[in-house]
């Protein structure tokens, strides 16, 4: 029988709050203490959004919102800057509220922020509404007027009974550091993302349930700078974006996903280091520009400090060459896709940007194309496919 969970909207990221001495997550890889994102009654005692109350009792008037009443801001837990300044792995909501302008041949060309990455509803927040351009999900039927947090991100971490995401501890599903499996800690998936059968959103009148678990990955901390994938990334991003797994020649659809292996590829990984570069170490030659998932469905297995290369039997994936939110670059990419050297990315070019915006980082730290890789360096794909 389908098991339905009702879910209370609150924040999707990890809080640290200090208490009694200790650091604590304020969700900790399940629900956090209710009035952190909740008010009782919205009463003139707390008056939370007077005159614009929900039915969730969220403080704020929508599940992003509510989120980004912790999650806005630079540095740290934030995913959502007002100057692009955010570098953690999954990127920065920046980008989808930014429109800039970049001189192409003499003439002013300017580039939608709406078409770098996932854009949220928060009503609360000047800039997050609904993509006007992809008005559903890509590759599926997720409508582009519910999109927020809570669309990947269920905030009160259930986990459903004989999945393989929820079998660790939070420890080594993904949050933090920490690596125990017999610890005691609380069972959590990755990023508390949404499990198999989640109602993405709460939106249960609209029937969408995830039919695929949380991804195994772990990262180094709430910060997320440095992350190790272990599978199931790129299937549970097709619980919205369905067309996109599809491997074959005749889908044209490049192949992501669990039985995807770089086989023959992951030599070429290791070998690249730049264009015309091939001295790579593959003890060494793992570039988190370039991610993949080691193919194990186990947490405690994942080393976020390993900077060992793929195998034969490692996996190609969505993060390979997209950021989850966000990036500097169209349809969230990793680098720049519509330039040929990377040291003239279109944002890179731009004069209207904050100073502070950061588009090419790594592990948390703002890096320069042309001196990481070279002046000449072509895109990143060519880390597989070798073709520059």
């Amino acid at each position: 029988m389908k098991k339905t969970y009702q879910l209370a909207i609150v924040g999707a990221g990890m809080m640290v709050l200090a208490l009694s001495g200790s650091a604590l997550a304020f969700h900790a890889g399940g629900v956090a203490h209710c009035d952190g994102c909740h008010s009782m009654h919205n009463s003139v005692d707390n008056p939370v959004n007077p005159g614009a109350e929900n039915s969730m009792l969220t403080k704020g008037l929508d599940s992003s919102s509510t989120c980004l009443n912790c999650h806005a801001g630079s540095g740290g837990y934030h995913i959502a800057s007002d100057d692009g300044s955010n570098m953690n792995a999954g990127g920065d909501f920046f980008w989808v509220k930014t429109d800039f302008t970049v001189m192409v041949r003499g003439n002013p060309v300017v580039y939608s922020g709406m078409n770098t990455g996932h854009s949220i509803v928060a009503a609360d927040y000047t800039g997050y509404t609904a993509d006007t351009t992809n008005t559903t999900a890509p590759g599926g039927t997720y409508s582009a007027d519910l999109l927020g947090c809570t669309s990947c991100h269920d905030a009160h971490g259930q986990v459903m009974d004989g999945t393989k995401a929820g079998n660790g501890p939070i420890s080594v599903s993904g949050s933090y550091g920490a690596a125990d499996p017999t610890d005691g800690s609380i069972h959590g998936n990755y990023r508390i993302l949404g499990d198999a059968l989640y109602e993405a959103g709460h939106h249960d009148a609209d029937g969408f349930a995830f039919s695929q678990p949380a991804p195994i990955a772990r990262a180094n901390s709430y910060n997320g700078y440095s992350v190790d994938y272990g599978s199931n990334m790129s299937e549970w991003c097709a619980n919205c974006h369905g067309d996109f797994l599809v491997g074959s020649s005749t889908a044209h659809k490049h192949p992501a996903g669990n039985a995807v292996h770089l086989n023959g590829y992951a030599s070429n990984y290791n070998n690249y280091v730049a264009s015309g570069d091939f001295t790579g170490d593959a003890l060494t030659s793992y570039d988190p520009l370039v991610s993949f998932e080691r193919g194990v469905d186990d947490g405690s297995l994942l080393d976020v400090t390993s900077t060992a290369g793929p195998d034969n039997n490692s996996n190609i994936m969505c993060l390979t060459c997209h950021r989850a939110h966000a990036s500097a670059f169209q349809n969230a990419g990793r680098w720049d896709f519509e330039v040929e050297l990377l040291a003239e990315s279109h944002a890179l070019e731009a004069t209207d940007l904050p100073a502070t915006a950061v588009p090419y980082y790594k592990n948390g730290a703002p890096i320069d194309i042309a001196t990481e890789y070279g002046p000449w360096q072509r895109s990143l794909c060519n880390k597989c496919h070798v073709q520059d």
